[in-house]
């Protein structure tokens, strides 16, 4: 009976130990396979690579795999401060693999591609997210931009209208002071840009007094800014009143130095007011004296005196190194003008 005892006792122990070497070999083969699904995770890319331009799918490996919505939007975040777009982008689309119908993060998909210049992707997901949520200002600007940029100002003006009508109702419950002209004033989250936009617009349409109530409230927001400053003086110079437009185009230059639209305008200032010589001077601040000469003749000419662009055209293109060819043209058609104009 001990033989037997002793038998079943061995008999037990071994098969105790083949039990727990095949739960650990079990536990191995379970750990294995989950670190190669992990693997396979995070080589997986975001379904929505249709978001993606071109060269960033090539550029961009995917690891370490965001955990929830949550920690990929704030990564890519993070990777956009650093200045690293095609990371953040990256990050925004895998966002999407948690919450597909994020309208917020679509825009900011949009928004990226719109600063790598992929325009027509950053169109298409503007108006994406705003299936999602039409009320989402910052895409209604974002199409609004795209759209002025290629000069379809009705369809921009419908998206820029819509953004500052959202913004201004965001201001009034936040109790925002109101100006007597029954806007509100802009804080911190208000988009500048969109007000300068749609009062350019209105300015093309020759709505001026309209023009000049959000580019007062872009001002008041930016007061040193020396291109919302320009477009008032213009505004104020296409609605007839000079001595405003000097006033500010002379400010936007003490703002800015370098800002060549502001020399510009106030070039056509003084052409306006008579002072060809102080125009041409002006001018020269910004380009070569041939050009200087050449534009000056060319709002001349468009302004009827014939004979004196006739002879800045000249002068243009005698200073010129090379052939000027727009010189050219201006001179052959002033010179028609003029002729014209005799035979009258």
């Amino acid at each position: 009976m001990k033989g037997l005892d002793l038998f079943l006792s061995n008999k037990r122990c071994a098969l105790t130990v083949l039990i727990a070497l095949s739960l650990q070999l079990l536990v191995a083969c379970t750990a294995t396979k989950t670190e190669e699904e992990l693997l396979n995770l995070e080589m997986t890319p975001p379904t929505r690579q249709d978001l993606y331009d071109g060269s960033t799918m090539g550029a961009i490996t995917a690891t370490n795999l965001p955990k929830d919505e949550a920690d990929a939007l704030v990564r890519a975040k993070k990777e956009e401060d650093k200045g690293n777009l095609d990371q953040a982008l990256y990050l925004y689309v895998q966002a999407l693999d948690f919450k597909a119908d994020n309208a917020l993060t679509l825009y900011n998909i949009a928004r990226i591609h719109s600063i790598k210049g992929n325009i027509q992707l950053a169109y298409l997901t503007y108006n994406e997210s705003l299936t999602i949520d039409p009320e989402l200002m910052m895409s209604h600007a974002g199409l609004g931009l795209i759209n002025m940029d290629k000069r379809q100002h009705e369809q921009a003006k419908i998206h820029l209208e819509k953004a500052v009508r959202l913004d201004q109702t965001r201001l009034t419950a936040i109790g925002i002071e109101a100006p007597d002209e029954g806007l509100y004033f802009l804080d911190l989250q208000s988009p500048v840009r969109i007000y300068n936009a749609l009062a350019i617009l209105y300015d093309l349409e020759n709505r001026h007094e309209e023009a000049r109530q959000y580019y007062s409230l872009a001002l008041h927001k930016e007061p040193h800014s020396a291109l919302i400053i320009t477009n008032l003086g213009y505004s104020h110079y296409l609605g007839g009143n000079i001595a405003l437009a000097e006033k500010y185009l002379k400010q936007a230059i003490k703002e800015d130095p370098s800002f060549e639209r502001g020399w510009t305008n106030l070039g056509l200032v003084y052409v306006r007011k008579g002072l060809y010589a102080r125009a041409l001077s002006t001018f020269e601040h910004t380009m070569e004296p041939a050009d200087a000469l050449n534009d000056l003749g060319y709002f001349l000419m468009l302004e009827g005196e014939y004979e004196q662009s006739i002879e800045l055209f000249q002068r243009a293109i005698d200073s010129s190194p090379s052939y000027f060819e727009q010189a050219q043209k201006n001179l052959k058609r002033a010179s028609m003008e003029l002729g014209s104009k005799e035979r009258r």
